[in-house]
């Protein structure tokens, strides 16, 4: 009989943090239409446009730690690089998530459903040395860092964006897109033009933001660049360097191409 009622009482705590976790992917969606603070937010660029290829492929990562017995959701972006899989920053899910929830837009604006998500891989990008002077910077202190999240199930109506290949092909002109890029409110998918300033001989990029300020949360943010074939996925928002923490203007992008351009 006991045996019974502890299984009865693991049921139904599993139950309770099986709606907690619900419960804060939806806070999620409701953050994603204006519901949350600026902290985690990149200040400026523009609202995405609906039926854009990097708006419709980046998504908002929640994700679900435990702490003093209470369920914590923070927030981070991240990208649709397979029809099950995404890519963002590796710090954005360290340690053990009690659990991660990954939420798609419509323009600016968060859309069901809400999948689940598992971490299936982290990567460590070699940051190599800097091609130039341009940015005086100790690239052993920077976080450089990649991780894939595994969906629940499929996104059958939203196209991935293919990944680069050729790590030290740097385009004049970079984007990025992420769940803030607002100085009034978080979570709203935003984007912004970037422009590279100094590069590794591994891929590395430091970029300047453009008419914005990027901001701690949306580390995993998907960098793109464009060419006559479209958007392809240079790396993702790995760093903020700023004096004036939590924003700054000048971001460190984890390239991609390093990494599974040989397979990983």
């Amino acid at each position: 009989m006991a045996a019974h009622r502890t299984a009865r009482l693991v049921t139904a705590l599993d139950r309770h943090a099986r709606r907690r976790i619900a419960a804060l992917g939806l806070a999620l969606g409701l953050a994603a239409s204006g519901g949350s603070s600026p902290a985690s937010a990149i200040q400026g660029g523009a609202s995405a446009r609906s039926g854009d290829s990097l708006a419709r492929a980046t998504a908002g990562i929640g994700i679900i730690t435990q702490a003093d017995g209470s369920l914590r959701l923070s927030r981070c972006s991240g990208v649709l690089i397979a029809p099950d899989k995404i890519l963002t920053a590796a710090h954005c899910v360290s340690g053990a998530p009690v659990g991660l929830v990954v939420i798609f837009y419509n323009g600016a604006n968060a859309v069901k459903p809400v999948y689940a998500a598992s971490v299936i891989a982290r990567y460590s990008p070699d940051r190599g040395v800097l091609t130039s002077n341009a940015v005086r910077v100790r690239l052993a202190e920077l976080s450089l860092d990649l991780a894939v999240l595994q969906l629940s199930s499929p996104v059958h109506d939203r196209r991935p964006i293919p990944l680069a290949t050729e790590p030290g092909r740097v385009p004049a002109s970079l984007e990025i897109a992420g769940i803030g890029l607002s100085g009034m409110t978080g979570g709203r998918l935003r984007t912004s033009a970037l422009k590279p300033l100094a590069t590794s001989n591994t891929g590395l990029i430091i970029a300047r933001t453009v008419g914005s300020s990027a901001c701690f949360g949306d580390s995993g943010g998907p960098v793109v660049g464009r060419d006559r074939r479209g958007v392809y996925v240079v790396g993702v928002a790995s760093a903020v360097l700023s004096r004036d923490p939590p924003c700054g203007n000048f971001l460190v992008v984890a390239p991609a191409a390093q990494v599974f351009a040989t397979g990983g």
